[in-house]
């Protein structure tokens, strides 16, 4: 009897460090919200294209097509702010179907417009869908997936986005062929294509989240979806049993309390935000919207006048971007590589890309030029694409992270769209050769930043992620123990357990909940199933922490872009 309890309980250990695979409705629901991000990516690409005939067809000058570039990143920002509590209130899919009609409306205004006011309305409105709706599919895919897969999972919407500008590339160059008074117009009106699918896709295939549906007490419709994403009955309920506690434990912050968190943080936390922001912005400051937006226009100040090479030259970067993408998912989990050398690498490479695209513009080489474009995307996709989002998924402790990346998503959209509504105005007046040497400045700085500031965190559970961001700002153990930022505001906080923590425990994640500290599994392959263990610092998980592991609780908080 004894024999068959310990090979039971084996049993249960295995299982649960080699985990089963997504169900295949998760797949295809992932799949189906990732529509939403490739939307963004097509309207990056096929933007790039459609201006050098928009350009031409209403004599629209430099300042018109940097702020009708730059105005969708504006407006993008209240969006994303605003999504989070209109998708609690309606709900994922019908928000993420309310962004899509807004988003194509505004395509279909760009296509049909004959004045410049025009173009901007649609230009604005195409805003507020990317800002309302970029932030849910990730959320929506979080929500539906095993802990162990949530990261791959999420990180299908990146990949989207690369794929959709891929599209938009090659939508310029098959219809480029047609007469110049309208190929920009069927260039954009096919913009409206990808929101049309994904409102179908909300209606009639994707159902909202078991979150959503038990937070309004629908039960039965959360049960239905429930039995579709896990593997038995058993499974079903132990996650509608988790979903409900961290509901009920989430009801006990108020969005004030909240945010006086990310606004008046302890020293880990406000180290923590300082990365984080600082990485979301670098990102676009490096130059890589400007470049995908005005990659023919570059090329043709670069001497290239064909209209054919200035597209397909575009389109080949654009595949560059996204096999190169491939790689970086691949290596950032890998054991002989991770976040920090990556983006140490792929810095050094914007750097060097963009001196050789000054040095080519100097030269008068069109060659160099357009290969240190291709250089460029390359080296963007390698690191500081897909690990800025995540960084800041698993980075922030879960009581700040949704507000978190919030922040981080206005100040990279910030970023870009300044960068967009100068650029080709700054190229006018310091030359090609200035404005690329001033990139070259600004991603030599995010490269010293980043050896300076960023940390490894790989393979590493929420609670080493505390600590070891406290070691950093020279925080003891016994100095940072039992204090929460509710505390700091006169308040004293409510210990969960009724205890304190053990004296050489690690720092943890001042408010967070038993629930929360676990380990963040929003990176690529980052979670103890993933790398195939099931231990956590060292010491053996019993079954009823590895259960742990498996709450929904950190689910809403893990959102990446």
């Amino acid at each position: 009897m004894k024999d068959s309890s310990g090979r039971q309980e084996q049993k249960v250990m295995f299982e649960q460090s080699h985990p089963k695979p997504p169900t295949s409705f998760v797949i295809k629901m992932a799949l189906c919200a990732c529509v939403n991000s490739a939307l963004l990516g097509y309207d990056t690409g096929v933007l790039s294209g459609a201006l050098l005939y928009l350009r031409d067809a209403m004599d629209l000058s430099t300042q018109q097509i940097e702020w009708l570039t730059s105005s969708m990143n504006y407006i993008a920002i209240p969006g994303c702010f605003m999504a989070g509590a209109i998708a609690d209130w309606i709900g994922r899919t019908r928000t993420l179907f309310f962004a899509s009609l807004t988003f194509l409306i505004g395509a279909l205004l760009m296509a049909g417009a004959n004045d410049y006011e025009t173009l901007f309305l649609g230009r604005s409105l195409i805003g507020i869908g990317v800002g309302s709706g970029l932030s849910i599919d990730p959320l929506y895919i979080a929500e539906i997936s095993p802990p162990e897969f949530r990261g791959k999972l999420t990180s299908y919407s990146e990949t989207a986005i690369n794929v959709g500008i891929l599209a938009g590339y090659l939508s310029n160059v098959a219809f480029m062929w047609l007469p110049s008074e309208y190929n920009w117009r069927v260039m954009l009106a096919m913009g409206a294509v990808p929101p049309f699918v994904m409102m179908i896709l909300t209606v009639f295939v994707m159902p909202d989240t078991p979150r959503y549906y038990l937070k309004k007490g629908r039960h039965e419709e959360a049960d239905r979806v429930l039995l579709k994403i896990t593997h038995s009955k058993e499974e079903a309920k132990a996650t509608k049993e988790d979903i409900l506690a961290s509901i009920e434990q989430e009801s006990k912050i108020s969005t004030k309390e909240g945010w006086m968190l990310v606004l008046r943080p302890n020293k880990v936390i406000a180290r923590m935000l300082m990365i984080t922001l600082t990485i979301s912005a670098l990102q676009q400051l490096s130059g890589v919207d400007v470049i995908l937006y005005y990659a023919p226009i570059i090329m043709e100040k670069g001497g290239i006048t064909d209209r054919l090479q200035q597209l397909a030259l575009t389109a080949v970067a654009g595949l560059g971007k996204v096999m190169v993408l491939f790689i970086a998912m691949h290596y950032l989990d890998h054991k002989s590589s991770g976040r920090r050398p990556l983006l140490l690498f792929s810095y050094l490479g914007l750097a060097l890309s963009c001196t050789v695209v000054a040095i080519g513009f100097g030269a008068n080489s069109v060659v160099v030029s357009v290969l240190g474009i291709i250089f460029f995307c390359g080296a963007f996709s390698i690191g500081a694409g897909p690990i800025c989002w995540l960084t800041n998924s698993e980075v922030l402790p879960l009581s700040i992270r949704a507000r978190g990346m919030t922040l981080g998503c206005s100040v990279n959209r910030l970023s870009s769209a300044f960068l967009q509504t100068i650029f080709l105005s700054l190229t006018e007046a310091i030359t090609p050769v200035g404005s690329f040497m001033l990139l070259t400045v600004v991603n030599i700085l995010g490269l010293i930043f980043i050896y300076i500031y960023m940390p490894e965190t790989k393979n590493k559970t929420l609670e080493e992620m505390y600590g070891h961001f406290a070691k950093i700002v020279g925080i003891t153990v016994d100095a940072e123990q039992g204090k929460s930022q509710v505390e700091m505001d006169g308040k004293k906080p409510e210990l969960s357990d009724g205890k304190g923590q053990h004296e050489n425990s690690a720092p943890q994640d001042p408010v967070a909940t038993p629930g929360d500290r676990e380990s963040s599994v929003t990176g690529m392959d980052r979670n103890h199933s993933e790398r195939g263990e099931g231990e956590l610092g060292g010491r053996e998980l019993s079954i009823s922490e590895q259960r742990d592991f498996e709450s929904d609780g950190k689910v809403r908080d893990e959102i990446t872009f």
